[in-house]
């Protein structure tokens, strides 16, 4: 039976706490990269999409920096490429903060509470936009390189 000291939310109340949550939570989303650090291998990168303000216009994403980039590889070999500034990529936030973890490559306590927030981001250089699609692409395996 229903405590009668509680109210029900409405439709629209429930979408609105949707709303609320979903606009603070951060999961994926393209990016393109400022400016790549070839010594600790992290980018400045905007989030490649422009937010609305109440009023309509438009919010420029803020820069994230620091943000660690993805090699494949493993403790002791990695395929590496260049960077540059426009280069595409994706974004995925962690779960958690990834500070302690960064710092020093061991598991650490949490020093903070963060969930899914623009400081705690991955990125994923080599997504492509359609207009940046690479041209002539090969029917064989092969190794677009150049710099």
């Amino acid at each position: 039976m229903p405590d009668s000291n509680h109210s029900t939310l409405t439709p629209a109340e429930v979408q609105a706490l949707k709303q609320d949550l979903f606009s603070s939570l951060h999961c994926a989303l393209p990016g393109i990269v400022e400016s790549f650090d070839s010594a600790t291998q992290t980018v400045s990168v905007r989030p490649a999409y422009r937010a609305k303000r109440k009023d309509g216009s438009d919010v420029i994403m803020p820069l994230i920096r620091d943000v660690p980039v993805f090699f494949p590889g493993s403790r002791t070999s990695a395929l590496t490429f260049p960077i540059y500034p426009g280069d595409e990529c994706l974004l995925i936030f962690a779960d958690a903060c990834i500070d302690g973890w960064f710092e020093t490559g061991t598991a650490t306590q949490l020093p903070s509470g963060r969930q899914h927030d623009w400081s705690d981001a991955f990125a994923f250089v080599g997504f492509r936009s359609r207009p940046n699609a690479l041209q002539s692409f090969p029917s064989q395996p092969s190794f677009f390189g150049g710099a």
